[in-house]
């Protein structure tokens, strides 16, 4: 088996070169982690051995115990006549408190955490991705591969230092272990055979735990956090309560003789020294905490928790470690820094029962902290960064065993052999590790101004903003480099003794943490600005302001993990009290019952007659004035509420200024219409919406109850607000009360401009004459539909009152609430993320090319409608229609320059999750539901089918079904609905009915639509141009020439409409069950079709006739020449042998127009060329196209004069001659489409002498043919 071969078989199922399933954003079910998991990962990172050892190691350095404390938190000096206090603040260092307390060092990271974390925390990436975006797709790479090398020391010293808890444990058990183990280790090495058996043993206990998942790793730190710290509490109070009378004993003075100040050797440069180290010890976790921080589940858990923790756990373990190593160095007779190391001296002391059990138990407790330490921040730390280095074959899981295999090559033991070493190692790589996490925040605050394309850190092309000159950003080199070189003198010296170097070389490397950090960020700043990358500067310039990017990729996140209404918890009230409250909404009914019959009563007076006043309004003496537009809390007089929570009878809280928190939350437009008349300066009008667009859009204007309802109709278009990130179509209706679930239905409407689409968590169903309520009923009675639960689950909308004539009843939707069990909203959401991480990051790329190629020919998405909702929260479009897109666009993959390579994926492995998904989808029908059943019939055909797959006439019915739900199947001319509703809904009324209509004719089925089961108008072209003409916001989801309406596209499209129509009128003459032929209207119907159809190549705009410039009508002209066969076999009609025998038969009599007529058909695809041959083809025109060619036989075997014979054979000749030419093209869509016509027409060459003697002799089966 080759390499590429065993590649294969490792190959991750969703990876791909620059994406896997854990490199891409996490989503919502995968952010888990809380306050609590956040606080106990940061304990475990900070309460450890390395921690305890970074302080402690400090003292034989030379330092004193209490100069160890000070130099990880100094205080200010109580007393001028300590020597060295007084000396260390004379230091012009410390007198600008440059050398940094610890919990100001702490303090300082958290913050440079959280800044980087904002961004994560929005975005959801993690830190290898986030690099990308500094510097460049291939520059990422060697940052990442630094921080891997990082994970492979730690794990390997975090391990030994394990190691040497188990051999503690061991050593409890059996004091005299080392002697039994034969030692063949060489001793330079720094370990024998006993410690080395105990490293190994520490890590394959750590193997199995590498299984775990990030997001599911909170169970886990509750364990060890918990162990972790109650042991370090009763270490310490063990210390401090057995040192003895003496105390610290004679450890102040323990230190070496230190010069206090001048020179790199000095107390303040060493303390200096030591504050760097403590910095560059974490320096790797700086870099990338990120790839946890994008694990919260709210934002606050990641900043809070690591705002407390990381400062206070860290503080706490490393002056628990000078304490202890001070408390116990007069007894053990030297400074012991290394905890086991201090409990195997104890066991040397005193080898009592006692003793062993509490080395025992210190031993195990460490061992679960090292693990606690070391899997987080680790093992999952280098799982994650190789998982993107290697997406395509390596994942979190593959990668954290990878890094645990291959971490004993830094050589673990020789890192503790001596506290210099140690500190160097951890002080020496935060020289290259500063700039780096410099880089980053400078490139976040000041480059970027904290605006990120999430989609372009997965697009390894040229297309990426992040591409910069060939992969790389050359400014982050340039920077890093100015922040490393300077330091690294200092670095050589400390890390190989016998260089020497100046004491200002050694100084500055002290200090390389804070240099590298400000002069790495400053000089790529400076870079940017003076060098500016232009995309990526395009995008800073143009695109939302941060906030609100932030707030869409908030948005994005939220919704791959939404919760259905459904399935949230609700509170069952007891029976008494539920039985209570239901007979108070019932007594409230019957009385708003009451008061419109009242009302009615009196709208029936004479003119000029009043009603009686009302009862309570003369006894009223005084009035509060009260205003709207500014705060309002739940009880307030002076404020106003707004329209929508008087109706609702609920408190109306305005923190700040409109809208409320119930409007905001719901969509809905805050307003009062009692301050309509005098506006208040501070009300806001609502933003507008992504789905609110059009020529006609505008903001929705408060309307009286008086005002005209036709003159509301047509000066007005239903506006939209974006509500937490969400795309939402506020409702403007009388009931918005029911529509926002409350119980105060019949108030009198305060607007008539009703909208049917986009309400959240509803949908509209379409109440037919035949449905649950008379519809007369309706327009004088509505009710809500309650639960058990005492809520509302659905309520009845008017969007028509009717009229006098026949036919006019009122019209009514029922506002249903979705409620989705969890299964089915699981399966949703799995069909989502399925969809969206095979073609990520592809997406913009698809949607671009389904516009260009595929959108002109078949216009049924709502093209600026669906690009504002892919721009502000795609996953908020149906999966089906993103799926249905983005598989129509992959046939086109090859078109983009841009993309580079094979398409990624199949068109087949999107269209499985589009149909799993849409099957559920349609329990709740909507416009954007059924472009996807639409769309989903026209992808490529399998490369098998020779005959129409019945799929295409089942999933028209499903389309069908769908329009006939929500209500297109009535025209909306007269509802008090948006213009912009109107227009959609037509358009998609007769797309669905072509479609009907021709997938019919692929085997010859009934229509389902019934000619009387419908009353929709046909559409116009200005019902095209709507939503066509696309934004400058949005022009980079299109390619320039897609940006606005072209004439061609409508025409196109109205044309197709009236030859299914035709079509339609031919197939209710004579291709029905119950044949009409019999009705002596039938063939004067066929012989005025034949008028209408005859002249239609002539009378059509020039803009729709197939020509080397035109593209896309193709499809259009395959349809009428379809059309024009089942015509000629209605007026043929019937072809039998008789017939063709009988002069005066309509077979006869229309046989020679027939083949003048398909003349026309045999140039039209000799003029095919190879670009319309390779354009968009819907999946009808296969059918087509064997209708024509099996239309041609059908005139050659009918024929009976010669020269009828000789013509006949001429077109099929030319026919078959067209097939070939185009059947050598290389696109496979393109043969696909010929492939059954070709089959059919090489079958009948091939057969054609046995055919024509069965048509002399007869025969009732098709002749067998051996085909060498």
């Amino acid at each position: 088996m080759g390499v590429s071969e065993q590649l294969k078989r490792v190959e991750l199922p969703n990876g791909s070169q620059w994406i896997n399933d854990d490199v891409r954003p996490v989503n919502a079910e995968r952010r888990t982690w809380t306050f609590l998991a956040y606080h106990n990962f940061w304990l475990l990172i900070n309460c450890n051995i390395a921690t305890f050892l970074t302080g402690s190691a400090l003292i034989p350095l030379g330092l004193t115990w209490w100069q160890a404390i000070i130099c990880m938190n100094p205080p200010p000096p109580r007393d001028a006549s300590n020597t060295c206090q007084a000396l260390l603040w004379e230091t012009s260092l410390l007198r600008v408190r440059s050398s940094l307390p610890q919990w100001l060092e702490r303090i300082t990271i958290v913050r440079i955490n959280s800044i980087t974390d904002k961004h994560i925390l929005t975005v959801s990436v993690g830190f290898p991705v986030f690099s990308r975006a500094v510097w460049g797709l291939w520059g990422a790479q060697f940052v990442v591969w630094n921080r891997i090398f990082l994970s492979l020391v730690w794990y390997g010293f975090q391990s030994w230092v394990g190691g040497e808890c188990i051999y503690l444990i061991i050593l409890s058990w059996d004091p005299g272990f080392e002697g039994h183990i034969h030692n063949t280790i060489p001793a330079d090495t720094g370990m024998t055979s006993a410690q080395f058996l105990c490293y190994f043993i520490f890590c394959i206990i750590s193997l199995p735990l590498l299984m775990i998942q990030p997001h599911r790793l909170q169970k886990f730190f509750y364990f060890t956090s918990t162990i972790t710290l109650i042991f370090f509490v009763v270490l310490l109070i063990w210390a401090l309560a057995t040192m003895g009378p003496r105390g610290f004993g004679d450890t102040i003075s323990s230190g070496s003789v230190l010069p206090a100040t001048g020179g790199p050797d000095s107390v303040a440069w060493l303390m200096i020294m030591g504050i760097m180290s403590t910095i560059g010890s974490i320096a790797a976790g700086i870099l990338n905490q990120n790839d946890y921080a994008r694990l919260a589940r709210r934002p606050g858990d990641a900043i809070w928790g690591q705002a407390f923790a990381f400062p206070f756990y860290g503080i706490f373990a490393s002056i628990l470690g000078i304490l202890v190593t001070a408390a116990t160095q007069d007894r053990m007779g030297e400074a012991i820094w290394n905890p086991p190391t201090l409990f195997v001296r104890l066991l040397e002391k005193d080898n009592s029962a006692g003793t062993r059990a509490a080395v025992f138990f210190s031993g195990l407790a460490l061992v679960v902290s090292q693990i606690g330490s070391n899997l987080p921040g680790n093992a999952l730390a280098g799982g994650i960064d190789l998982s993107s280095v290697f997406p395509r074959y390596i994942n979190i899981r593959r990668g954290a065993y990878i890094t645990a295999i291959l971490s004993p090559i830094v050589n673990p033991w020789r890192l503790v052999n001596t506290a210099t070493i140690f500190l160097t190692v951890l002080s020496s790589y935060g020289v290259f590790l500063a700039p780096m996490t410099g880089l980053m925040v400078a490139s976040y605050l000041v480059v970027c101004k904290q605006k990120l394309n999430v989609d372009d850190l997965y697009r390894g092309d040229k297309g990426s903003i992040y591409w910069y000159t060939w992969g790389v950003n050359w400014r982050a080199p340039v920077a890093w480099i100015v922040g490393v070189v300077p330091c690294l003198p200092g670095f050589i010296a400390a890390v190989d003794t016998s260089v020497s170097v100046s004491d200002g070389a050694t100084e500055l490397y002290y200090t390389n943490y804070m240099y590298g950090f400000l002069s790495s960020a400053l000089v790529y700043s400076v870079l940017h600005f003076v060098f500016p990358d232009a995309r990526s500067d395009d995008f800073v310039r143009n695109s939302p302001s941060a906030k609100d990017l932030q707030q869409q990729y908030q948005t994005r996140a939220r919704s791959t993990g939404q919760v259905p209404r459904s399935s949230r918890s609700r509170q069952t009230p007891s029976a008494n009290f539920a039985s209570a409250k239901l007979a108070t909404r019932v007594l409230r009914i019957l009385g708003q019952l009451l008061h419109v019959v009242i009302e009615s009563t009196a709208a029936g007076m004479e003119p000029g007659t009043e009603p009686p006043a009302q009862a309570g309004n003369s006894s009223r003496k005084y009035t509060i004035r009260s205003n709207f537009g500014q705060s309002r809390t739940p009880r307030s007089r002076k404020n106003r509420p707004c329209d929508a929570c008087r109706r609702r009878k609920t408190a109306c809280v305005i923190p700040n200024k409109p809208p409320c928190l119930f409007c905001s939350s719901r969509g809905l437009v805050c307003r009062s219409s009692a301050a309509d008349a005098a506006p208040d300066p501070h009300v806001t009008t609502p933003k507008a919406s992504p789905l609110s667009n059009g020529p006609e859009s505008s903001e929705a204007g408060p309307s009286p109850a008086s005002t005209d309802r036709q003159s509301v109709y047509e000066g007005s278009v239903s506006s939209t607000i974006v509500s937490d990130g969400l795309v939402r179509q506020p409702v403007l209706v009388d009931i918005d009360a029911a529509a926002s679930f409350a119980l105060s239905a019949l108030d009198p409407p305060e607007t008539d401009v009703h909208t049917l689409e986009d309400m959240e968590d509803r949908t509209s169903h379409s109440m037919g004459l035949a449905g649950e309520q008379d519809t007369y009923f309706l327009d004088s009675f509505r009710s809500v539909l309650l639960s058990e639960q005492d809520e509302i689950d659905a309520n009845f909308t008017q969007v028509y009152d009717g009229s006098s004539q026949p036919h006019h009843h009122p019209v009514h939707f029922l506002m249903l609430l979705n409620g989705f069990p969890d299964h089915t909203h699981l399966a949703m959401q799995e069909a989502s993320d399925a969809i969206e991480s095979r073609v990520w990051p592809h997406g913009p790329a698809l949607v671009r090319l389904y516009f260009k190629h595929v959108h002109p020919a078949y216009p049924v998405v709502s093209k600026v409608r669906f690009l504002r909702q892919y721009a502000a929260a795609k996953l908020e479009i149906p999966a089906s229609l993103r799926g249905a897109v983005y598989a129509l666009a992959c046939a086109f993959w090859h078109r983009d320059p841009s993309l580079e390579g094979p398409c990624p994926f199949q068109q087949h492995e999107i269209l499985k999750h589009c149909h799993i998904s849409l099957r559920r989808e349609l329990e709740a029908p909507n416009l954007f539901k059924l472009q996807a059943c639409l769309l989903l019939p026209h992808i490529i055909p399998p490369d098998i089918d020779s005959v129409e797959t019945p799929s295409t006439w089942i999933m028209a019915c499903q389309a069908t079904a769908c329009a006939q739900m929500i209500g297109l199947h009535q025209d909306p001319g007269s509802w008090s609905i948006a213009a912009w509703e109107k227009r959609i809904r037509k358009k998609l009324w007769w797309a669905t009915y072509a479609n009907d209509c021709w997938s019919s004719v692929c085997h010859g089925n009934p229509p389902h639509i019934g000619c009387d089961t419908f009353d929709t108008t046909p559409p116009t072209l200005d019902d095209l141009r709507f939503d066509e003409d696309v934004p400058e916001e949005l022009h980079y989801l299109v390619d320039p020439e897609n940006t606005s309406f072209r004439i061609s596209d409508g025409a196109r499209f109205l044309e197709m409409v009236n030859i299914a129509r035709n079509l339609r009128a031919i197939l209710d003459c004579s291709f029905q069950v119950k044949r009409n032929m019999s009705n002596p209207q039938s063939r004067p119907q066929l012989t005025a079709l034949r008028e209408t159809l005859k002249d239609w190549p002539s009378l059509i705009p020039q803009c729709l006739i197939v020509e080397k410039d035109t593209h896309h009508n193709g499809p259009l002209h395959l349809s009428f020449h379809a059309t024009q066969v089942l015509l000629f076999r209605g007026l043929m009609y019937p072809a039998t042998k008789e017939a063709k025998a009988t002069p005066g038969s309509n077979l006869r009599q229309w046989l020679t127009v027939a083949l003048a007529q398909f003349k026309v058909f045999t140039t039209f695809m000799r003029d095919i060329t190879e670009e319309e041959l390779t354009g968009f083809w819907v999946r009808h025109a296969r059918s087509q196209l064997i209708l024509c060619g099996n239309f041609l036989i059908y005139l050659f075997l009918l024929a009976s004069e010669p020269h009828d014979v000789e013509a006949a054979y001429q077109l099929l000749e030319k026919f078959h001659q067209s097939l070939q030419r185009l059947g050598g093209t290389k696109d496979i869509s393109a043969r696909l489409l010929l492939r059954p016509a070709m089959l059919r027409i090489d079958s009948f060459f091939i057969q054609a002498t046995e055919l024509i003697k069965q048509g002399r002799s007869g025969v009732g089966e098709s002749p067998a043919v051996s085909v060498q």
